[in-house]
């Protein structure tokens, strides 16, 4: 007798802006983790470069920019894992424009 499990499904296959909200996530995770180890790394008599903050600064905002743009974008088909994936990217890149300025202040 042999014991036949159900088959598990997590929901339709991703599409094309699912992986694109995917992808702004990762991206804003990358910079904000170099915008912590940026934080991290300083001697406490020296402060982070204020080229290299604003240009961490305006990545950011890009990226939290496109990251709402994109939720639109899967919102309007209605899949959960973009708008998911999009809200993240937008809160990573949010938290992320957040120590970049804190950053950018400190220089």
């Amino acid at each position: 007798m042999a014991l036949k499990l159900p088959k598990i499904q997590l929901g339709p296959k991703p599409k094309k802006w699912d992986l694109f909200a995917l992808a702004v996530l990762v991206l804003a995770a990358v910079l904000a983790a170099i915008s912590w180890r940026t934080a991290r790394a300083q001697l406490p008599g020296l402060s982070p470069s204020s080229s290299f903050t604003s240009l961490v600064v305006a990545l950011q905002l890009a990226i939290c920019t496109v990251s709402l743009l994109l939720l639109g974008k899967t919102a309007k088909q209605g899949t959960l894992w973009g708008n998911l994936a999009a809200v993240g990217g937008m809160l990573a890149g949010l938290s992320g424009v957040l120590l970049a300025a804190a950053l950018w202040v400190a220089a």
